[in-house]
């Protein structure tokens, strides 16, 4: 199916339910589906044509969903751009993507201004909120649009170019039809159980993929209030105040607001559930998130490539009693998704524990990857992708996402896992983050390294930190050595940049 279709749809459904909550307006679904046509209408009134590429360069507001949606509705291809790349890496970003339009805010001008002569097929630049040079004003372009509903396309055609959050190589432009968006958000709705009138809070960014997550909520006919930059102080009274009964974090983010819960206990009585993905949550870290919010914790994994394939519901977590395991785990597949393990792609060592590569099939899996047939050769083989991902599957379905393939250390003649050594220094009680990896080394091909950041006012030696894990795991994985770092850089879904990390000890 095609977006254009179900936005046509909830606007004659539930015309005068509240779609979203911004700070100082709310919006109905009939309110924001016309919105949502007029700004088809007018890109496609300035010359684009179906499949032409069209960037977003936005901050967090509600006029980011509406160009989303209405650039995908016309039949154009959605390309957003990540606010913190730098002007040289936006220009790389648009110029490979062929993007011909960009939609932007005044914030970002020191960064766009004059792109254009930098990027050969970029032709109209549209500004919200305010003026840039060359640009035409959204507000002007959709008075004079129409807000009748647009043409339906097929759910085959490409909706959206999504460039990868690699940690470990560059970001590469994922291509999603629109049928691959619907069978994604058709997976969340049912397996996130969301139902219409329900009010989901988001303190995301919306250029991820993340943002499939809020589609799915419109898609359900909920409401979206949108919270703005998240801040832990703040994320319980936005809770309290709007009623939200759903909202979705990153585990660095999980962290900061169990922090502050922890300080400063606040009822949350309407709050159903905290959805986390992104990157795995530190099983120290969900223990406590247990202990204060109770099984109201929902975990799933997905890539960019297959947003959104395994969900571990709370209630799953409700008794905690025989379900301990559970806290290592992302899950079952959801309903339209298959999930099943490659042995044969590491070490028998690691294949006699039942663990490989992880392949995951569904309508949700990316087309490929774009103007790249190599890579989306590897990628997609006989049907199935290939993730990368080092994983296993229990009996009773459940996934447990092990490293990356990439990660794995070589060690002399042994191979190790980062996560199981990360898992053991996190215990420690000085720890506040870390993350292990191989560093070259002469004698051992690859040494077993840990970046440590301490909690504040914690001290703890390397030696200390070194016995720490010998006590506990094979003296074979235990770090040659430990480097303290003031916090681990990482990307917007809680990931280790670990090419910056790797970058910073080479330098010192």
């Amino acid at each position: 199916m095609h977006l254009a279709a179900m936005l046509d749809r909830l606007g004659r459904w539930y015309p005068e339910r509240t779609a979203l909550i911004e700070t100082n307006a709310t919006w109905t679904y009939r309110q924001l589906v016309a919105r949502i046509n007029r700004l088809g209408h007018a890109l496609r009134g300035q010359g684009l044509t179906y499949g032409d590429r069209v960037a977003l360069l936005l901050p967090d507001v509600r006029e980011y969903l509406e160009a989303d949606y209405g650039v995908m509705s016309a039949g154009l291809v959605r390309v957003p751009l990540d606010p913190r790349l730098t002007r040289r890496e936006l220009a790389a970003q648009l110029a490979h993507a062929g993007v011909r339009a960009l939609i932007t805010h005044p914030m970002f001008g020191d960064k766009i201004g004059g792109i254009a002569a930098d990027v050969e097929d970029l032709k109209i630049l549209v500004s919200i909120r305010g003026a840039l040079p060359d640009a035409q004003d959204y507000e002007t372009l959709l008075q004079m649009a129409s807000d009748q509903p647009l043409p339906v396309g097929s759910g085959e055609v490409l909706a959206a170019l999504n460039f990868s959050g690699g940690t470990t190589s560059a970001p590469k432009a994922i291509m999603l039809r629109h049928r691959n968006l619907i069978a994604a958000a058709q997976n969340i709705i049912q397996g996130f159980a969301i139902r219409p009138g329900e009010v989901f809070l988001n303190v995301r960014p919306m250029w991820p993929i993340a943002q499939v997550l809020v589609l799915s909520h419109i898609l359900a006919g909920a409401t979206v209030v949108l919270g703005g930059r998240f801040e832990p102080e703040a994320v319980a009274g936005q809770i309290t105040r709007s009623r939200a009964d759903r909202t979705s974090l990153v585990p660095t983010q999980l962290v900061r607001f169990v922090n502050h819960l922890e300080r400063c206990p606040e009822k949350l009585q309407c709050l159903k559930v905290v959805h986390v993905g992104g990157s795995a949550i530190p099983p120290s870290v969900f223990e406590r998130a247990l202990a204060v919010l109770g099984p109201r914790v929902g975990v799933h994994y997905g890539l960019t490539e297959a947003p959104v394939t395994t969900y571990l519901a709370p209630d799953r977590l409700e008794p905690m009693v025989g379900q301990h395991h559970l806290i290592h785990s992302a899950g079952r597949e959801l309903f339209a998704s298959e999930v099943r393990i490659a042995p044969a792609a590491i070490e028998a060592k690691f294949a006699g524990d039942g663990a490989g590569e992880v392949l995951i099939r569904g309508d949700h899996v990316m087309a490929g990857y774009w103007q790249d047939e190599d890579a989306t050769r590897r990628a997609l083989r006989d049907g199935w992708l290939y993730t990368g991902d080092i994983g296993r599957i229990d009996a009773q379905g459940d996934v447990y996402i092990i490293g990356r393939l990439k990660d794995v250390i070589r060690s002399g003649s042994t191979t190790i896992i980062p996560k199981e050594v990360e898992d053991v220094i996190a215990c420690h009680p000085a720890v506040a983050e870390v993350a292990v990896f191989g560093m070259p080394d002469i004698e051992w091909g690859e040494a077993v390294t840990a970046f440590v950041a301490l909690k504040p006012d914690a001290a703890v030696s390397q030696g200390e930190l070194i016995e720490h894990v010998r006590s506990q795991i094979a003296a074979f994985k235990v770090p040659k050595s430990v480097r303290f770092v003031s916090a681990l850089p990482r990307s917007h879904y809680g990931k280790v940049l670990r090419r910056e990390l790797l970058n910073e000890a080479v330098c010192s």
